[in-house]
C-alpha cells in the first residue's frame, strides 16, 4: 500500500489478525485503491477500508457484519483497527468502541468486544494538551465485567475525576519514568477533586505508569470507598510513581492491597497515603508496600507521609523507604471505634522527616525489625504514646540521630531487642539554645523564662550555661513545663540572684522511660555513641518506670553516663555500669561490739547465686572493722574498715555467694570494735544469671 508522511500504513495488532482472519486481512488491505495516499477511500464493502472516525460518522454500512479496517482516529496511524457494523445496534457513541451515524437512528460502527482497550481507540493521542477525562471514562464505561485499559507512551490529561465502580480495571500503562517526556503520563489536573474513585472495586489496579498533578488544591490521587455497603478487595499497583500531588492515597473500605515498586515524592496536603477505617466494614486489611519509597519531599515538611488512623490491620512495609515530610508513619485514633493494629516493617526505613519518623500514638501492634530510623529535627526517632494499648517491638534495627530521645516510651509491653541506639540528642548544643529572660524562685525549684516558645515537654531534661548571678543552675536539670516560654528547674534552688544572660538547651538520651511505661523490656542493645555522625546523647538510658528489664545492654559511650534513675527497677549486666540489684542492709543505733549479726532485709541466698560488688558503712563514733560471713565461714579476702566518716568501697575481688542448691545463710561479723556506735552497713550485690 502507498504511503508518505501524512498517510502511513496501517498497524496491525494481533487482536486485528484473530477477528479478521488472515484471508480477510489481506482481502481488506488489497481493496484499497491505488491512490489511496491522496483520495479518501469511501466507506464499502468494496474498499473495505476507513481512513478516520470522523468518516465512520457520515456513513452508514450497508450490511449487517459489514467490516472495514479503520486506519486511524483522526489521521491514520493512531487507533485504527477492525470495526464491524451492526445494523440493530441503538448504543449511544462512546467514542471509542460505539460509533453512530449523523442522521441514521438505528445502526453503529463498533470494536469487536474484548477485554483489552487501547485508550487511542477513544482518540487519545499522548499530547496532554486536552481534558482526556471523558474519553477515559468512556474506556472504563466500555469494561462492564472488567479488564484492561492500555495507554501507552505519552500524556493523557484528566481535568475530571474517574471513576470505577464493581468492576476489575487495571489501567496498564507503558512504563513509569520521572521524565515528564517519555513513558505513560497521568497529567491530573483535577483542582480540589479526586483523580481516581474506586467503589467497590474487586480485583484490577495500576500498572508502569506515572501520575502527576498540577495545580491541585485538595482531594486525592486515588480514592477508594464503599459502594452500597460494598468494599474494595484484591487491588495492585505496580512498577507506578505518583508525584506533584495534594494527598497521595486514601484508602477506606480495602481489602487486601498491594504496593510493589511504587515510588510518592512531592505532596503538599495533609498525608502521602492514608489508611483510614471507623470499624470493620471500613477498615485498610490488609494492605503491603513492598520495595517502595513514600517521600512528602524537601518542600513540604509539614506533610505527613503515611497515616494509620482508626479500624485497619495487618499492614506491612517490606524493604520500603520513608523519607522528608513531617511524621513517618503515624499510628492514631480519630475516629469513635477501633484501633488500629497489626503494622510490620522490616528493612527499608525513615530518614531526613521533620517530625517523628515513628509515632505510636494508639494501636494494638506494631513490629520494626531490620529498620534504620533517623530524622532531621528536635523530635524523637519514635514515640511510643501512653495511648498505644498494645505491644510494640523493635529488633535489630539502627535508631540515630534525632534531636532529642531515640525511643521515647510512656507505654506499656514494648521490647526493643538487638538494636543500635545512638548519635541522639543531636540538638543538645548552645547552637540550638533558647536565650533565657527570667530566673526566679517557684514552689518546684526555679522558674526559668525564654525569649521565646521552647516546645518541649514535663520531664525533659535540660542544661543551662552562661547564667550570670546564679552560677550553681549552670548544670542539666529535670523540668515541669508551664506555658509555651516557662518552665521549672525540678529539684533546683535559687541560692544566688540572677543577674543577667544565660541559654538553656535540651539534651537527649538513647531510650527515655516516662512514668506511665510498664513491661519494658531491653535486651542485648548497644545505646552510646556511634561511629558516624555527631554524638550528644545525654545518657544510654533516662529511667522514671519501676516496671522495667534492662539486661545485657552495651552502655559505653554517652556523654554523661550510662544511665539515669529517677525510679528503681530491674538494670542487670549491662556493660559500662557497675550493676547493683540489690542491698544487704544492718543498723546497730546502740554500742557496738564484736561478734556477729543478722542483716534485716535478707537471712539466705536461696535458690540463686549472688555476687557482692561493694559495701557502705559509718559509725555514730568510734571504728571497727566489718566483714562478711556465709554459712560461718568469712567471706572476701579482707576485713574492712569502719569510721565515722561514711565510706563506700568497690570491691576489687567480688565476693561470690552461690545459693542455686543450698540456702545460704548470710551474717556481718563485727571485728576489733573500739567505742563503736552507731554501724549502719550495705553491702550491694548483683544477681547472677
Amino acid at each position: 500500500m502507498p504511503s508518505d508522511e501524512s498517510h502511513p500504513p496501517a498497524r496491525l495488532s494481533r487482536r486485528t489478525l484473530s477477528v479478521l482472519g488472515v484471508t480477510g486481512l489481506a482481502t481488506a488491505v488489497a481493496a484499497q485503491p491505488a491512490n489511496a495516499a491522496d483520495k479518501k477511500p469511501a466507506l464499502t464493502a468494496a474498499t473495505g477500508v476507513a481512513a478516520t472516525v470522523a468518516d465512520l460518522r457520515t456513513t452508514p454500512g450497508t450490511t449487517n457484519g459489514e467490516q472495514l479496517l479503520l486506519l486511524g482516529y483522526t489521521t491514520p496511524g493512531l487507533g485504527g483497527g477492525l470495526v464491524y457494523w451492526d445494523a440493530a445496534a441503538t448504543d449511544p457513541d462512546d467514542g471509542g468502541m460505539v460509533f453512530a451515524v449523523t442522521g441514521t437512528a438505528t445502526g453503529r460502527w463498533k470494536r469487536p468486544r474484548t477485554n483489552e482497550l487501547d485508550l487511542s481507540w477513544y482518540g487519545v493521542t499522548g499530547a496532554g494538551t486536552t481534558d482526556d477525562s471523558s474519553r477515559l471514562q468512556n474506556a472504563v464505561n466500555a469494561l462492564p465485567a472488567g479488564g484492561t485499559i492500555t495507554m501507552g507512551p505519552g500524556t493523557i490529561r484528566l481535568e475530571h475525576t474517574i471513576t470505577v465502580t464493581r468492576v476489575p480495571i487495571v489501567f496498564q500503562g507503558a512504563g513509569a519514568s520521572d521524565e515528564f517526556t517519555s513513558g505513560t503520563q497521568i497529567l491530573l489536573a483535577t483542582g480540589s477533586a479526586d483523580g481516581f474513585v474506586l467503589s467497590g472495586v474487586h480485583g484490577g489496579g495500576f500498572r508502569d505508569l506515572q501520575m502527576h498533578g498540577t495545580g491541585l488544591t485538595g482531594g486525592a490521587m486515588i480514592r477508594t470507598q464503599q459502594e452500597d455497603g460494598v468494599g474494595n478487595y484484591l487491588i495492585s499497583f505496580s512498577d507506578c510513581r505518583f508525584m506533584d500531588g495534594y494527598n497521595g492515597v486514601i484508602l477506606r473500605s480495602a481489602n487486601t492491597v498491594r504496593f510493589r515498586n511504587c515510588v510518592w515524592n512531592g505532596f503538599s496536603g495533609q498525608q502521602v497515603i492514608l489508611l483510614n477505617g471507623q470499624n470493620n466494614v471500613s477498615r485498610a486489611d490488609p494492605v503491603e508496600f513492598v520495595q517502595c519509597a513514600i517521600a512528602a519531599g524537601t518542600a513540604n515538611p509539614g506533610v505527613d507521609n503515611v497515616v494509620i488512623d482508626g479500624q485497619g490491620g495487618s499492614i506491612k512495609f517490606i524493604a520500603t523507604a520513608i523519607l522528608f515530610g513531617h511524621h513517618g508513619i503515624w499510628m492514631r485514633n480519630t475516629t469513635t471505634e477501633g484501633l488500629p493494629k497489626f503494622l510490620y516493617f522490616e528493612g527499608g526505613g525513615f530518614e531526613n522527616g521533620h517530625g517523628v519518623p515513628v509515632l505510636l500514638e494508639a494501636g494494638a501492634q506494631a513490629q520494626f525489625i531490620n529498620t534504620y530510623i533517623s530524622a532531621d529535627n528536635a523530635e524523637d526517632a519514635v514515640r511510643v504514646g501512653v495511648g498505644f494499648t498494645g505491644t510494640a517491638t523493635f529488633a535489630n534495627s539502627v535508631i540515630r540521630g534525632c534531636g532529642r530521645h531515640g525511643i521515647d516510651i510512656a507505654s506499656t509491653r514494648i521490647t526493643v531487642t538487638g538494636c543500635l541506639i545512638g548519635n541522639n540528642g543531636r540538638m543538645a548544643h548552645p547552637s540550638f539554645a533558647q536565650q533565657i529572660t527570667g530566673v526566679t524562685s517557684s514552689a518546684a525549684g526555679v522558674r526559668i523564662t525564654t525569649a521565646a516558645p521552647h516546645t518541649w515537654e514535663t520531664d525533659d531534661r535540660v542544661t543551662l550555661q552562661d547564667v550570670g548571678g546564679a552560677t550553681g543552675l549552670n548544670a542539666a536539670w529535670p523540668i515541669a513545663v508551664i506555658d509555651a516560654t516557662s518552665f521549672d528547674l525540678v529539684g533546683a534552688a535559687l541560692s544566688q540572684p540572677w543577674t543577667s544572660g544565660g541559654v538553656v538547651f535540651r539534651n537527649g538520651s538513647g531510650i527515655n522511660l516516662r512514668p506511665t511505661a510498664s513491661r519494658i523490656v531491653l535486651t542485648g542493645n548497644a545505646i552510646g555513641g556511634l561511629a558516624d555522625g555527631v554524638n550528644r546523647q545525654e545518657y544510654g538510658i533516662v529511667n522514671r518506670s519501676t516496671d522495667v528489664l534492662a539486661a545485657s545492654n552495651e552502655l559505653t559511650g554517652n556523654n554523661a553516663g550510662p544511665y539515669l534513675a529517677y525510679a528503681t527497677a530491674r538494670f542487670t549486666g549491662n556493660k559500662g555500669v557497675e550493676q547493683t540489684d540489690g542491698r544487704l542492709t544492718l543498723r546497730l543505733p546502740d554500742a557496738v561490739t564484736d561478734g556477729t549479726y543478722d542483716f534485716t532485709d535478707l537471712l539466705y541466698v536461696d535458690g540463686r547465686p549472688i555476687r557482692v560488688t561493694r559495701v557502705a558503712r559509718s559509725l555514730a563514733a568510734g571504728s571497727c572493722n566489718v566483714r562478711l560471713e556465709a554459712d560461718g565461714a568469712l567471706a572476701g579476702t579482707a576485713a574492712i574498715d569502719a569510721t565515722t566518716t561514711v565510706q563506700t568501697t568497690k570491691l576489687a575481688s567480688p565476693i561470690p555467694i552461690d545459693g542455686t542448691t543450698t540456702p545460704v545463710r548470710l551474717r556481718l561479723r563485727v571485728s576489733n570494735a573500739a567505742a563503736a556506735t552507731g554501724l549502719t552497713v550495705q553491702f550491694g550485690y548483683q544477681v547472677q544469671a
